[in-house]
């Protein structure tokens, strides 16, 4: 017990103090290529780095608790930390290589390639000092894993811990906050499997972010202060070096169900930077280009108060990780723990997408007067009719004009709140089961597609969807490759008589096969599996022009299948998508669970009896 505590203390008080004398005093500016000190009555305006002094620090606690036993004479707590000297040299040289890059990237800028040849370098020190991941003990059903694998699997995992940090910082640079939360976690698991290195490494790093963290937080002078890559790239190794060097121990000196929790602590950022990527490769932006889309500014976006966003993640981290640990303790297996985090972390996602909704609506947060969105309402309706609409979506999008308005009655969506976000959830649910039973099928597809004339497997296009915003639409291609180049068309009535269907198309398209790419669309949102049917805004603004009506089926999300499209099927005459646009009317207007089965079961039996539409 008191060799424990003095890994923990002694790392943790030199950093510590070492962070208060020095990190305070090296509030360091990058600007135009130059270095500057932070004076108090400076006017440089630049990116202040406060991450300088971490891996040095770092350094310095971490190999004089290191040496202690020898010069004390402490056999016991020696022979604990003397087999650890190759993982000490891989922090120090891999820390090194990115230490030297992240000064570079804070000074100059760094390329993508340069980064990535540096993280790469520093993850090979894992497998180089013999540490690597060889055992999933039963997740996904596998046990030990060959060498060819198990490397592969390490670089992968260390590269990614290690990028991290620079993926979830944004400008307000809170991610060190959540970092030390992380590594106050890993030590904790350190401490109960009595792992001296990671005890000490966990408590090295803790001594010196704490200090930073805490003059964020209540000194203003710090609040543009970021950590920088010189210690984001350092403390997403400490992360990595954690998560994978305690999931070795498990089975050992930990329990093989630990590695569910080593799991459930990164979780949630790592899910979130999944997210972020993904948004920044969908908006064309460079994939380390720094912005507002992290978890914390999503939270602010609900109209949290500031004060409580800290508080409100470091909840959300502990409730997962508290999740697998009663996973654990109940028996649910491995492999059921992760899809049960999946679903959490889906849950999670939705519910702060619909306070976001929900907030910006009532405020007019959003910028609606963007190209999609200006016209999102576009409809003469007198006053009495806009109260429940302006109570449930704001008076973003209402122009003028439409206050004074006396011509359309507004149609309001049928379904209870309650009911809007039930079946949310469950289309989420659903649509990511179907994505894993289908993958097969997906597979097929996309082989028969490719087969036929070798061009792209999946279309997208641009539709509009709910509050009139745009989104892109997936399906496998069943036309050829040029099939728009004179302007868009429609599709022939039922579909199958287009010529420009290829030969696979015209049999995808005749069992509904080519919309199985859709089911994404409904899992991250843009889309439900019953709404209405959306089009794009070359022909909305064509609808829009014989009848506004339209602009309210924009309360709800469009759908995979529909009411009207049972009717109606293709449409290639404005006649036919007027008609169709009454019954997508009539169906928001009695939207409900009943008319929802109802739908979703005609629909089904209408495939199986091969109806065209």
């Amino acid at each position: 017990m008191n060799d424990i505590l003095i890994i923990i203390a002694i790392p943790f008080a030199i950093s510590f103090v070492l962070s208060l004398l020095i990190t305070q005093r090296m509030r360091i500016i990058s600007y135009n290529g130059y270095l500057y000190l932070r004076q108090s009555k400076d006017d440089i305006l630049g990116m202040e780095m406060g991450g300088l002094s971490l891996f040095p620090i770092m350094l310095i606690s971490m190999c004089i608790t290191v040496a202690l036993p020898h010069m004390l004479n402490m056999e016991e707590l020696r022979q604990q930390v003397e087999p650890t000297t190759m993982r000490i040299l891989q922090i120090i040289v891999g820390g090194a290589f990115l230490y030297l890059m992240g000064v570079k990237d804070d000074f100059h800028g760094t390329s993508s390639l340069n980064k990535f040849l540096i993280l790469f370098l520093a993850a090979v020190m894992f497998p180089a000092s013999g540490l690597w991941i060889n055992n999933l003990y039963g997740l996904f059903g596998i046990h030990e894993i060959p060498v060819w694998l198990g490397m592969p699997l390490t670089l992968f995992v260390a590269i990614y811990l290690t990028e991290l940090p620079s993926i979830t910082d944004s400008p307000d640079g809170v991610t060190t906050g959540t970092g030390t939360l992380l590594v106050v976690l890993f030590l904790l698991l350190s401490i109960y499997g009595n792992h001296a290195l990671s005890t000490i490494i966990a408590s090295a790093t803790i001594g010196v972010t704490l200090p930073f963290t805490l003059c964020k937080k209540f000194d203003k002078r710090w609040e543009k202060t970021l950590m920088g890559s010189s210690g984001n790239y350092i403390l997403g190794y400490i992360l990595s070096y954690l998560a994978i060097g305690l999931t070795r121990q498990c089975g050992g000196r930990l329990p093989e169900e630990a590695v569910m929790v080593c799991i459930g602590i990164t979780f949630v950022p790592a899910l979130d930077a999944v997210r972020v990527l993904k948004s920044r490769i969908i908006e064309n932006r460079g994939i380390l280009t720094p912005d507002k889309n992290q978890m914390q500014h999503r939270l602010i976006r609900t109209g949290m108060p500031e004060k409580f966003i800290p508080w409100t993640i470091t909840l959300i981290i502990l409730a997962f990780t508290a999740l697998n640990l009663v996973s654990m303790y109940f028996g649910l297996g491995k492999t059921l723990t992760l899809f049960i985090d999946l679903i959490a972390w889906g849950i999670c996602v939705f519910v702060i997408d619909w306070c976001i909704t929900r907030h910006e609506a009532a405020y007019a947060h959003e910028q609606w007067n963007k190209e999609y969105g200006r016209e999102a309402w576009e409809a003469n309706i007198p006053k009495d009719t806009l109260e429940k609409k302006i109570r449930n979506f704001g008076t973003m999008g209402l122009s003028s004009d439409m206050l004074s308005g006396d011509t359309q009655e507004f149609i309001a969506d049928g379904m209870s709140g309650f009911g809007r976000v039930t079946k949310r959830i469950l289309d989420f649910v659903a649509s990511a089961c179907c994505l894993i039973l289908f993958a097969p099928l997906f597979l097929l597809c996309y082989i028969l597609i490719k087969l036929d004339d070798g061009g792209p497997a999946i279309y997208k296009q641009e539709r509009i969807g709910r509050f009139g915003r745009p989104f892109q639409i997936y399906k496998f291609r069943s036309m050829r490759v040029d099939a728009e180049a004179a302007g868009p068309a429609l599709s022939h009535a039922n579909g199958q008589t287009d010529p420009r269907l290829t030969r696979i198309g015209g049999w995808l398209r005749a069992h509904h096969l080519d919309e199985l790419p859709q089911l994404w669309n409904v899992f991250i949102g843009d889309m439900a599996f019953i709404g209405y049917r959306p089009e794009r805004k070359f022909y909305i603004d064509q609808i829009m022009e014989h009848d506004p009506r339209y602009a309210f089926l924009y309360q709800i999300r469009p759908g995979v299948t529909s009411y009207a499209t049972l009717n109606y099927g293709y449409t290639d005459t404005m006649e036919k998508m007027l008609r169709r646009l009454e019954l997508d009317l009539y169906y928001l207007k009695n939207r409900s669970w009943w008319f929802d089965c109802k739908v979703l079961f005609l629909t089904f039996v209408s495939i199986i009896f091969g109806k065209k539409f």
